[in-house]
């Protein structure tokens, strides 16, 4: 089947169901062969993700580059795509030799990714079967970041022909797509669950004419490639609306394919063969028609008409969710409630994997196949021999398919072919890209552009990990680190070989080397789950705060002085025994040794540490065998989270002011307070550090972690919030005189981050606001602290004080 035979019945301009350049749409898939005729001429951008190999004759490879040629294949080449026009984003997830699978965690860095890069749509044909449809923490916050957003995520529901749901397909706020066969039918081997009944939509799915690295075409059958459909179908309805002089709404078109699909009747409504129809097969003349006239929110109930004139059935989106039992939740955003959130483990942690039915390999391209340009049109692509599992064999040659009619006033867009199709309007000149050295000359694909200072900005909070990478590199620290020395019960002395994972061993080798300290690969971990690989920017800045043991300014004399006196030649001899390091080096290793071998309650203990810097282009296959991607720490801007000093810092402010208002406090109370207040902010803030939201609330909370005063001033706002002494009392279970003299410490609640109002020009400035509330009377007003923080710069900076106000 023709990717194109979805438009069948749309009435519109045949320009305008090509796509429109200001629309984008992400595909998150596997490796993409961007040299496929089908491409050429195209508007794609390969973005760097944790997939660096280029496309192959893997599956994975072959799964990529045909869900892509669905959507973005230009007209007259072997395969023309449902939106040929639209600006397109490709960012590999799936490697060929990954068996098809992808951590959630990777899956949200992809997504994040591409909302910064700013997609309309993001294709994932893929899914994690996932037990109650909850993805991890991770991906869940990328997941609403979209929604936040306005962006539309399609994903597929998954090919295990059972009642069974995955992520992020079952994810309220995503546009499922299972697959259905030519009859409209759903496919045996398409999922179905009671989430997709409220959010999901079937769309052809077998038989799919898609491209072929290397040039050729093949058909395959899935809900893989049932999606892309979805995605293409979107993206039309998002340019429908700015050529009707609407904002782009992407969210609006996914409510439209839902409100639009094709429900035929079925009862009852519980049995299994009416269940997997979802909400109903998609028809894109009825969702056209729906976003034409403004955005769908309501349908009523009722017997509606095709474009065609056939009669079918339709039910209201509240019909469909009283029906399936389950809330439909496209375009809002979802409850913010991730205090539960699991704790995201490596080795563990749910993978997401394509969904198609088992790929047969293709079948070679013929060596003389002209794979430099297009057949000459009017010949049809071969049908091929070998079909397994659903899948067509690739046709020997990139023979171009019949070119759709030419669509005029109230023509149908169809399969059969008539006069050609109009040539597509050259694609705009790209924007000068930084690592090419100047723009581009016409349309075509751009490759990632690795200039540094265009690469994503990362401020994020974790705990410092190592890692040796392979057990050369690791059996290398063994043999040049200084064995232990022990001695035995009876005193016999024991040497014992070092441990290059003991803390303070390491820490001890790279104080007296530090020039090994860049042959450790540095982590930076949420829990026990490493997010990034640490290096220091070059040139790396030494540290010299230590005090010196020689001014240079003095007379000769004087050195000489200085010299002779042992105190000060014991000094000399400690700073070249002990060379300076890069600052950034000093931190991690600093801080890895505070945080293994420290208490809790010692002044030198470090709960965590904040990284600026920027990503790479590079990864890093850690011991463990997870890819992670490497981040360029920047010098400005290190802070190590050392929490005791902190905690008695705010507990004296905590008495200070106390004792200015004639208050007894007990000190154990408010240490726990305090203790439950920083346990509150790392665990709110946990993300990955890279959106501009992320990087706000992370530079608020180290702020918060820095200034001592802030925090204090926020545990007792309740001060300068009058109560009734009775309705306290009572809050606490009676008058009690002993009560109502201790202070009460209002206690953080929420935290939320929104687009400033107010910026300087050429900077990127969020509001962050932290509300807190009295846990002993919540009939007591709650009072925000606002944060402006600038994030346009490695280095996050706060614009003003924090602001206090009362808020609901």
């Amino acid at each position: 089947m023709e990717p194109r035979a979805v438009l069948r019945g749309v009435r519109a301009p045949e320009a305008d169901l090509l796509g429109d350049p200001s629309v984008c749409v992400a595909v998150l898939d596997g490796p993409v062969d961007l040299s496929h005729p089908c491409f050429d001429g195209a508007d794609l951008t390969r973005l760097d993700t944790l997939v660096t190999e280029p496309a192959g004759g893997g599956r994975m490879s072959l799964h990529g580059t045909h869900v892509t040629s669905l959507i973005f294949g230009r007209p007259g080449s072997p395969v023309t795509g449902i939106a040929p026009r639209c600006r397109g984003l490709v960012l590999p997830v799936f490697t060929d030799a990954g068996e098809g699978r992808v951590h959630q965690l990777d899956l949200a860095r992809a997504i994040e990714r591409a909302v910064q890069e700013g997609a309309h749509i993001i294709n994932i044909s893929g899914g994690d079967p996932s037990q109650g449809a909850r993805p991890d923490a991770m991906l869940e916050r990328a997941l609403r970041l979209c929604a936040d957003q306005g962006v539309l995520v399609v994903s597929a529901v998954g090919n295990d022909g059972c009642d069974c749901e995955q992520v992020p397909a079952a994810v309220p706020t995503v546009l499922a797509v299972g697959a259905a066969g030519p009859d409209g039918e759903p496919l045996e081997l398409s999922n179905w669950g009671s989430a997709y009944a409220a959010n999901g939509v079937l769309a052809p799915g077998e038989g799919i004419e898609g491209a072929v690295p290397g040039g050729g075409r093949t058909a395959l059958t899935g809900s893989s490639f049932a999606t892309p459909l979805v995605s293409g179908v979107a993206a039309l309805l998002v340019g429908a609306q700015g050529r009707a002089g609407r904002r782009a709404d992407p969210q609006a078109a996914g409510r439209a394919v839902l409100q639009g699909a094709d429900t035929a009747p079925c009862t009852p409504a519980e049995a299994p063969e009416c269940r997997r129809r979802l909400v109903g097969h998609l028809d894109a003349a009825r969702a056209y028609e729906l976003i034409s006239r403004g955005d769908p929110t309501t349908r009523q109930a009722g017997a509606g008409t095709t474009a065609d004139g056939a009669r079918r059935t339709t039910l209201s989106p509240e019909a469909r969710v009283a029906a399936a039992g389950a809330p439909s939740s496209l375009g809002t955003v979802p409850s913010d409630s991730h205090e539960g959130a699991s704790t995201m483990d490596t080795q563990s942690s749910p993978a997401v994997t394509p969904q198609a039915a088992p790929i047969a390999q293709p079948a070679p391209i013929a060596q003389d196949a002209p794979h430099e340009a297009v057949a000459p049109a009017g010949a049809r692509a071969g049908s091929g021999t070998g079909a397994t599992d659903g899948v067509a064999a690739a046709s020997p040659a990139p023979v171009p398919p019949p070119e759709p009619a030419p669509l005029t006033g109230a023509t149908a867009l169809g399969l059969a072919p008539a006069a050609a199709v109009a040539p597509a309007a050259p694609a705009p000149a790209a924007a000068p890209c930084a690592c090419q050295g100047g723009a581009r000359a016409g349309g075509g694909v751009r490759p990632s552009c690795a200039s540094t200072n265009d690469r994503p900005l990362v401020y994020a909070i974790g705990r410092v990990g190592v890692d040796f990478q392979t057990e050369a590199r690791r059996d290398s620290f063994r043999q040049l680190m200084d064995p232990v020395e022990g001695t035995m019960p009876d005193g016999t002395p024991t040497e014992s070989p070092a441990n290059p994972y003991d803390a303070r061993q390491l820490h001890a080798y790279l104080t007296a080397n530090p020039w090994a300290s860049d042959k450790v690969t540095w982590t930076l971990n949420l829990e026990s789950t490493p997010i990034y690989a640490l290096e220091a920017e070059l040139p790396v800045g030494m540290d010299f705060t230590s005090p010196g043991p020689l001014d240079l300014t003095l007379a000769k004399t004087d050195v000489q002085r200085i010299v002779s006196d042992p105190a000060k030649l014991a000094d000399l001899v400690m700073a070249i025994a002990a060379p300076p390091v890069s600052t950034v080096y000093r931190s991690f290793r600093d801080a890895y040794l505070g945080q293994h071998l420290v208490a809790a309650t010692d002044d030198d203990y470090i709960s965590r540490i904040s990284v600026p810097g920027r990503l790479t282009d590079r990864t890093v296959r850690l011991f463990s065998g997870q890819i992670v991607p490497v981040v360029e720490v920047k010098s400005r801007g290190v802070f190590i989270w050392y929490e005791k000093q902190l905690v008695d810092a705010v507990l004296a402010a905590v008495t200070k002011e106390a004792e200015q208002q004639q208050m007894a406090i007990d000190e154990t109370y408010v240490r726990r307070t305090i203790d439950a207040f920083l346990d509150k902010v790392y665990y709110q803030f946990r993300n990955l550090g890279q959106t501009s939201a992320d990087r706000a609330m992370n530079s608020a909370g180290t702020n918060a972690f820095s200034v001592a005063k802030t925090i204090s001033q926020a545990m007792l706002l309740g001060q300068s919030i009058p109560s009734n002494p009775s309705q306290r009392a009572s809050a606490l279970g009676g008058l009690n005189p002993e009560n109502l003299m201790n202070p009460s410490l209002y206690c953080i609640d929420t935290i939320t981050v929104a687009k400033s109002p107010y910026c300087r020009m050429g900077s990127d400035c969020q509001d962050v606001t932290v509300s807190f509330f009295d846990p002993e009377n919540d009939r007591r007003a709650r009072v925000n602290l606002l944060f402006t923080i600038d994030v346009s710069d490695e280095f996050p900076v706060s614009l003003a004080p924090a602001h206090q106000f009362l808020g609901s």
